[in-house]
């Protein structure tokens, strides 16, 4: 059994992460094909207005020309919009859809550049130790004391708010976490026999870096890395709900903050993003739960 498959199998063990697993999964398809089948989730038609998911029916107010006053009218859903459509008439399924797609842009770019920074500023950091690891801990104990949503609306308010510079925000900013991770474990490392019979047999300090401490770390920052992707998905739905978020795009916390102003007789337009960001940010932490179980010996 090759190491790929015992971990699999260890992985696979784990039913919340499995379920998490899956629903990530079904998250990817429905972002590569969800839009072939659907209308684009720009188009507006007010005559089909907040209508209710398939199964519902709300009462609403229209002014009749004809009779001079308001009707009131049972408005049941519609196949053509399955989820219903929002106070513009743009259909809540495409707009989820959209949402998905740019979670998952958010999250993936954001933390891969995010996991990049962070393990080689800890790497650089242990294996030279010295005066290289007093500037580049202080630096990063700087980084931490700010508050990280507060920092991301200081830079998108300062900057722009397109979907680029949000990622390439939080992929700046949430870094810390991963140096201290990294360093930790390259500190327990360069000690070991493997790291000094290298550089007695003459190997780089880069070979030692890319070939033997950074890839013997790899199993933590991928359970790191699958655990601060929700965090990243949050932050950008955080942006979006107070208004910071790209306007043009259509993500779960721009469709949210769409819909907090007709809760109360629209319900659908605020939940439906809402049970989306609840279902991804458990998936992933149920995967990162179940990926830290596997490769943690102790828990054999």
């Amino acid at each position: 059994m090759n190491i790929t498959t015992y971990y699999w199998e260890r992985i696979k063990g784990h039913r919340l992460a499995m379920s998490g697993l899956a629903f990530i999964i079904f998250l990817i398809l429905l972002a590569a094909i969800g839009p072939f089948f659907t209308v684009s989730p720009t188009v507006v038609n007010f005559d089909e207005k907040n209508l209710p998911p398939i199964g519902f029916s709300v009462e609403q107010s229209k002014f009749s020309s004809e009779a001079g006053s308001l009707i009131t009218t049972h408005v049941r859903g519609k196949w053509e919009h399955p989820l219903g459509t929002d106070g513009m008439g743009r259909d809540l399924l495409s707009q989820l859809i959209s949402g998905t797609r740019v979670s998952l842009l958010v999250g993936l770019f954001a933390t891969g550049l995010a996991i990049i920074i962070g393990a080689m500023v800890g790497v650089t950091s242990a294996y030279f130790g010295g005066i290289i690891d007093n500037i580049l801990m202080r630096f990063t104990d700087i980084m931490m004391t700010f508050p990280f949503l507060l920092l991301l609306i200081l830079i998108v308010y300062m900057f722009g708010s397109s979907l680029t510079l949000i990622i390439l925000s939080i992929g700046l900013t949430g870094w810390t976490g991963t140096a201290r991770l990294v360093r930790s474990e390259t500190l327990s490392l360069r000690t070991r026999e493997f790291i000094m019979a290298s550089k007695a047999l003459g190997a780089s300090d880069f070979r030692i870096v890319f070939h033997h401490l950074l890839p013997n770390t790899i199993s933590s920052i991928i359970v790191l890395a699958t655990l601060t992707i929700p965090g990243a998905i949050l932050a950008e739905a955080a942006l979006s709900f107070i208004g910071l978020g790209d306007p043009q795009v259509a993500s779960w916390g721009n469709i949210l903050n769409a819909g907090q102003n007709d809760i109360q007789t629209a319900w659908w337009i605020a939940v439906e993003p809402g049970i989306m960001l609840f279902l991804t940010i458990i998936s992933f932490n149920f995967l990162g739960e179940g990926l830290r179980d596997a490769f943690d010996p102790k828990s054999e």
